[in-house]
């Protein structure tokens, strides 16, 4: 099991929330199968179920993995056509997901959209996106902007079921 201290305000005890990223594909009939439309939580998956029910609580967890460069062990890539993804990648993907509406056009929070933390996608795959933005500033820069953005809102966000996203309450 991967696991983030909560070291920046959290009131959770190191370890409490735990995920597996690497299980968290689309499983059907015990096996992963590669998805590469929609979010991640739109398919089956025990671990996408586990942070879905931990809540906004879930979201320090995922942020703390972001500086995960280890790759991900899967029988089939967690996303379509990406190459190699670590648990940061991983995290990353879910939270963008998690603060996607579900007609996938729009963030829930503001600045959580793919460009607005990684900047123009200049036309290339978002694992290419992803990746020259960790080339050129780090995955600690990407963690620190999504860290900025949870100490903001972290008050106002709620689970939307109908939706199946997070969002601020007063949207």
């Amino acid at each position: 099991m991967l696991c983030a201290e909560l070291s920046y305000g959290e009131s959770l005890v190191r370890g409490q929330l735990r995920f597996d990223l690497s299980q968290i594909g689309f499983v059907v009939d015990g096996k992963q199968v590669c998805e590469d439309k929609g979010r991640l939580q739109d398919f089956p998956s025990k671990v996408m179920d586990q942070i879905i029910a931990a809540g906004p609580k879930s979201v320090p967890v995922l942020i703390g993995m972001i500086t995960d460069a280890r790759l991900a062990k899967t029988t089939e890539p967690i996303t379509c056509y990406w190459p190699g993804m670590a648990i940061g990648d991983i995290a990353f993907c879910t939270l963008a997901d998690l603060f996607t509406d579900a007609s996938y056009s729009k963030t829930t929070m503001p600045g959580a959209g793919w460009n607005d933390l990684l900047g123009p996608d200049d036309n290339v795959p978002a694992w290419e996106q992803l990746d020259s933005y960790i080339r050129k500033h780090g995955r600690k820069a990407l963690q620190a902007k999504w860290r900025r953005l949870w100490d903001r809102y972290k008050d106002q966000i709620i689970w939307e079921p109908k939706e199946r996203c997070f969002k601020l309450k007063s949207r």
